[in-house]
């Protein structure tokens, strides 16, 4: 948790074929115990005080303390060196650490050169599936609740913290709960506010969980009463859009050619003036990953990848609306890890 609330906590995994060093705040020493179990190798940096001399010694917990990150990762990497001359760097925020020391070895950073961990996270192995399947089915107990108590009347806020509630209580943390209405649901990933959902209102709504460190990310569109002719218009040809992509998810499949056909879709349907920079995203350890399933820099979808789909539409003064899944690319297709109706949900007015 320290690692997820504050910027200033670093923490990293040095890693060869057969052994590895997880580096971390003191603070979260026990957290790390929990979770890895006794294989657990934590180089620990920073002040903080347990009472826990009797408990390493019990259960043999391989700690060894340093007072800054930069020392306690220089270590680690030096333990685990042995003969190798590169060390690839994958940093989430981009930033590459500062080694204190890493004598005769070569630093590469390994997103920009060859793509290698850029390409490895892209592939999830089954541990990985298994968590993603976790948070995208929690996420959409969590929206199916709250849509289906969702009434006029209600704020942003309420059906905000609705959602979010549902989300913790079936075992996932929430991390973005985009729920805006009216002209509103036209903001792009815009906080929820205490303005009123009313009658005739748009309600757009985005979200996304952790569970076990990996993301879901799915998205709604609800409307407070009969929705007229415009609204019906709008929402089936962003659907349409969403549709074609999402039975286009398959191996060989390129980005490119996902991205051009959901937008033509979306324009053939009835939004002939429809733009967007992308129509979806890779998911896992980041909200958004490689691949962007956009026009350019095309990326052939492989086995094991897991992509959002979705093709929003912003028109602001009126409204905004999308629908957005997370998919599984198998050996012969996709499989769809959201399965909530992607129809427009109504909510009473």
């Amino acid at each position: 948790m320290g690692f997820d609330t504050s910027w200033l906590l670093k923490m990293a995994v040095v890693f060869v074929e057969d052994a590895w060093i997880l580096v971390g705040p003191k603070a979260d020493l026990w957290s790390a115990a929990e979770t890895v179990g006794k294989d657990l190798r934590y180089f620990c940096y920073g002040n903080f005080f347990f009472d826990d001399q009797e408990l390493r010694e019990r259960e043999g917990t391989d700690v060894v303390e340093f007072a800054t990150f930069d020392e306690a990762l220089s270590a680690a990497v030096a333990q685990l060196a042995g003969g190798r001359h590169k060390l690839g760097i994958d940093s989430v925020d981009g930033a590459s650490p500062k080694l204190v020391s890493a004598p005769g070895l070569q630093l590469i950073d390994a997103r920009a050169t060859a793509a290698f961990f850029r390409g490895a996270r892209a592939i999830k192995n089954p541990l990985e599936i298994s968590l993603l399947r976790g948070a995208s089915a929690l996420t959409e107990v969590a929206l199916g609740n709250a849509l289906r108590d969702a009434k006029a009347g209600m704020t942003e806020y309420e059906l905000a913290a609705r959602i979010s509630s549902e989300m913790i209580s079936q075992g996932g943390s929430p991390g973005f709960v985009v729920v805006t209405s009216g002209e509103r649901s036209a903001l792009a990933d815009a906080y929820p506010t205490r303005r009123r959902i009313g009658a005739n209102d748009i309600v757009r709504i985005d979200v996304g969980a952790t569970f076990g460190g990996y993301w879901s990310d799915t998205a709604r569109t609800a409307f407070v009463g009969d929705p007229g002719k415009d609204v019906m218009s709008a929402f089936a040809a962003t659907s349409m859009g969403h549709r074609k992509a999402s039975e286009m998810v398959a191996p060989g499949m390129t980005t490119d050619a996902l991205f051009h056909e959901a937008v033509a879709a979306v324009r053939q349907a009835g939004l002939p003036q429809y733009m967007r920079h992308h129509v979806g995203h890779g998911l896992g350890i980041e909200s958004h990953e490689y691949p962007t399933i956009a026009a350019s820099n095309p990326v052939t979808l492989r086995e094991g990848m897991v992509v959002n789909i979705e093709a929003p539409y912003y028109r602001p003064g009126w409204g905004g609306m999308m629908s957005e899944d997370t998919f599984l690319v198998t050996a012969t297709g996709a499989e769809a890890l959201t399965r909530l109706d992607r129809e427009l949900f109504v909510i009473p007015g």
